[in-house]
């Protein structure tokens, strides 16, 4: 058993294996042997029997990542997108998170220092100063306070150290980029150590909004303070505090059909948006962890945490001015509607509209609150044969939302209304709770040097509570209004094992082979509905059931060419039932229980050293992952039989190769980083009509490093090649195109560090 002062020796920097450096000897360099701690103890990273991708603090140095996203060309099995502060996609292994509406959960737990984040949103202000991120993919209910169904991506900071020193960062590039990095590391006494950090991030330029005269920006501020304290050998305390602020325009997706700026451009200079779009997002956290050694065999550790953040969007929907073709369509889907019940009959050639000739839809959430606390408790011991623990764990969030969708004049005649220019608006609030309960126990048994068995077990719990109150419903994209507040209240319990046998071939390949089972917690959709069908008076919240998935997987861990390479492979298969899907349409997003899916694939990853100082990588993931069986509605309305249909966010084939090489010169040394990554084609939604073609992505990075000085410089581009991409698509239904977020365009920067 390792104690938390010989645990810190072993993963002071690093986490596993991707960016790894020679040893000092230049006659007998290798790669480094890594130390990790994915399983609550202590193992060489290629002595785990589970598939687990990371990197270090100077891998993140030397490529530049500044976010989650951007990890994701390193890891295999790992994919998604960015597109605003708090509407993230990530996914592993072909099953995706983007937990916008506030009554699901994630399939993707995110962890900060062993504590669960609960939602993306507040996971933007974690990403600066961190000391490792690890990636595990899998069902992880038996390694985290928390319950992970498909994976989860967990950030390490980096932990006071008992010496002072500072630096001091700054970053300038095109598109208006600027980076400012503080860290402040301060030796109080023997005892007691502390550290501040601070991350500030600019960017304005991408694109021009003509129609409000505004550059598309985004402004990011997050500052960590954390006080390390040590009583005694035995007795470790760690108190972090955190807070962060975003401010973007950017998150709104455009529609290239309805610009009346370079119209049917999907990658313009220049927008026309009605609406001055805005996100805003504030997070801030206190987390406590204790660490108890209560003998050499046993440690006690303790976290608890509590967190929250507030989030504001407001959208131009439609995505576009041509206010009198929304207009029309608006109307004439009215009078289609009134034709199916009666009326008048449809005549398509008729000038229908809602009495302005120019509308325009806009949404608005204002404000979605969240806070949560949770405790965990974890007992570690061991014996000669046995690496053991066992975990109980609490969690507790609560959550409100209000949701507006605005019918608004453009033209200027309308003056009645709820405003000078509001036509007619849909306003519901949401409020809702979640009680969570985990007991969880994981232990190793090493039968001889060959032969290992690992075990574990999850019982889980989650009570949820919601409430509904459709205020207004003019604008007819809520189906139905209620009377008051509409509540509901579900409990569901799940038993989640997994289990490992691992054999050593030699000293240093390893095979191992996993079943697991992993469990999603259910939940309920945020618009009230009518039971009856008439859509006259909503009376129940819909809820949707857990998901559940049975994963199998084997893998090999191989250290070759007398450590000069690492070969890892894992092939696996994931079978899902009562998946959750989501369906989202104008202001709104549906999940249902609506589909079985399978998916299985293939990952591979190679580290080679062939010189010392020169560190060659590459991976690459096969996935297969479709529906078996399922229905869904299209946004029209229309059904869709899923059997066959691809699962988002899952392209079939994916690479990345990348080389790492330091050099000596006369005045000191350069370290150079090359990346590419590919990806095939994906679908962002479950129907499979929106789809973003194959692409492939080049960054690199080159830095300085004088001798003998406390300084260095570095130049930097990500997108190389200027590649033209969507990091999302989306048909809200309107009939006039789809909505889509491009990706980022060329981004050079210089980098500048001052250290002392």
């Amino acid at each position: 058993m390792f104690s938390k002062k010989q645990l810190a020796r072993e993963v002071a920097a690093v986490s596993a294996a991707v960016l790894l450096s020679p040893v000092a000897n230049a006659e007998s360099f290798g790669i480094e042997e890594i130390v990790v701690t994915a399983q609550k103890r202590a193992e060489s990273a290629q002595e785990v029997p589970v598939a687990i991708s990371a990197f270090n603090e100077d891998m993140v140095t030397n490529t530049g990542v500044d976010t989650l996203t951007d990890i994701i060309p390193m890891i295999p099995g790992l994919t998604g997108s960015t597109y605003g502060i708090a509407t993230n996609t990530w996914a592993i292994r072909g099953i995706s998170t983007n937990d916008w509406s506030v009554g699901s959960e994630p399939s993707v737990g995110v962890f900060f220092d062993d504590a669960y984040i609960g939602r993306n949103g507040l996971a933007t202000g974690a990403f600066f100063d961190i000391d490792r991120i690890e990636v595990v993919k899998g069902p992880q209910g038996t390694l985290f306070g928390r319950n992970a169904s498909v994976g989860a991506i967990s950030i390490v900071s980096n932990k006071p150290e008992f010496d002072t020193n500072y630096k001091l960062g700054v970053s300038l590039g095109n598109e208006g980029q600027r980076e400012y990095d503080v860290v402040a590391n301060l030796e109080v006494s023997e005892q007691l150590a502390l550290r501040a950090a601070y991350h500030g991030s600019r960017l304005e330029g991408v694109w021009d909004n003509v129609t409000v005269d505004e550059e598309g920006f985004s402004d990011n501020d997050s500052v960590r303070l954390m006080a390390l304290w040590t009583p005694a050998d035995d007795l470790e305390a760690l108190l972090t505090l955190s807070y962060s602020e975003a401010d973007t325009n950017m998150h709104g997706a455009y529609n290239p059909s309805l610009s009346s700026e370079e119209p049917g451009e999907e990658f313009p200079d220049k927008v026309a948006l009605n609406t001055k779009e805005r996100e805003t997002n504030r997070t801030d956290g206190v987390n406590l962890r204790l660490t108890w050694d209560l003998n050499d065999d046993l440690t006690l550790t303790s976290i608890t945490d509590t967190r929250s953040f507030t989030n504001t969007y407001n959208q131009d929907l439609d995505g576009g001015t041509a206010d009198a073709t929304v207009d029309y369509i608006l109307a004439a889907g009215q009078a289609m509607a009134a034709a199916a019940a009666g009326g008048p009959a449809f005549d398509p050639m008729f000038p229908y509209t809602l009495g302005t000739g120019g509308v325009t839809i806009e949404l608005d959430l204002t404000p979605t609150k969240q806070r949560s606390i949770s405790q965990e408790f974890r007992l570690n011991g061991s014996t000669d044969s046995l690496d053991w623990f066992v975990g109980a764990s609490y969690f507790s969030e609560d959550v409100s939302s209000e949701t507006t969708v605005y019918l608004r004049d453009t033209t200027g005649t309308y003056l009645a209304g709820f405003g000078t220019d509001v036509m007619a608006r849909d306003h519901s609030a949401y409020d809702g709770e979640t009680r969570s309960l985990g007991v969880y126990g994981d232990a190793k048994w090493m039968i001889n040097e060959e032969w290992s068995v690992t075990a574990g077990l999850r019982w889980s719990q989650d009570k949820k509570d919601w409430c509904t109150n459709s205020l207004e419903t003019d604008a007819g994209f809520i189906p139905a209004p209620t009377n008051g507040e509409v509540c509901s209240s579900e409990t569901w319990s799940e038993v989640t094992p997994r289990l490992i046998v691992d054999y050593a071939l030699s000293e240093d390949v390893m095979l191992f082979a996993s079943v697991s089972k992993g469990y999603k917690g259910g939940g309920f959709n945020a618009t009230a509905i009518d039971p009856t069908g008439a859509n006259t008076l909503a009376t129940s919240v819909a809820s949707f059931e857990p998901e559940t998935n049975t994963a199998y997987e084997l893998g090999l861990k191989s250290t070759l060419l007398d450590g000069r390479m690492q070969f890892n492979a894992s092939a696996y298969f994931n079978d899902y039932e009562d998946l959750q899907i989501q369906k989202e349409s104008l202001g709104s997003v549906v999940i249902s229980n609506a589909a079985a899916a399978e998916t299985q694939g293939l990952e591979l990853e190679l580290t080679y050293m062939p010189v010392q100082g020169l560190t060659l990588m590459a991976n690459y993931t096969y996935l297969d992952a479709d529906f078996q069986e399922g229905e869904t509605t299209d946004v029209s309305g229309n059904p869709v039989d899923l059997k066959g249909k691809v699962l988002t966010y899952a392209p079939e084939n994916t690479f990345s190769v990348s080389a790492n090489y330091e050099m000596a010169i006369g005045a000191g040394t350069l370290n150079w980083f090359a990346m590419y990554n590919w990806q095939d084609d994906f679908y962002f939604d479950v129907p499979n009509t929106q789809a973003e073609g194959d692409y492939g992505l080049t960054s690199a990075k080159v830095t300085f490093i004088p001798d003998g000085e406390a300084w260095d410089l570095a130049l930097g581009v990500d997108n190389l090649t200027d590649e033209e991409y969507a990091v999302y698509r989306q048909d809200i239904g309107l009939g006039a195109g789809q909505q889509m977020n491009r990706g980022m365009p060329r981004l050079v920067r210089a980098e500048f560090n001052l250290y002392f």
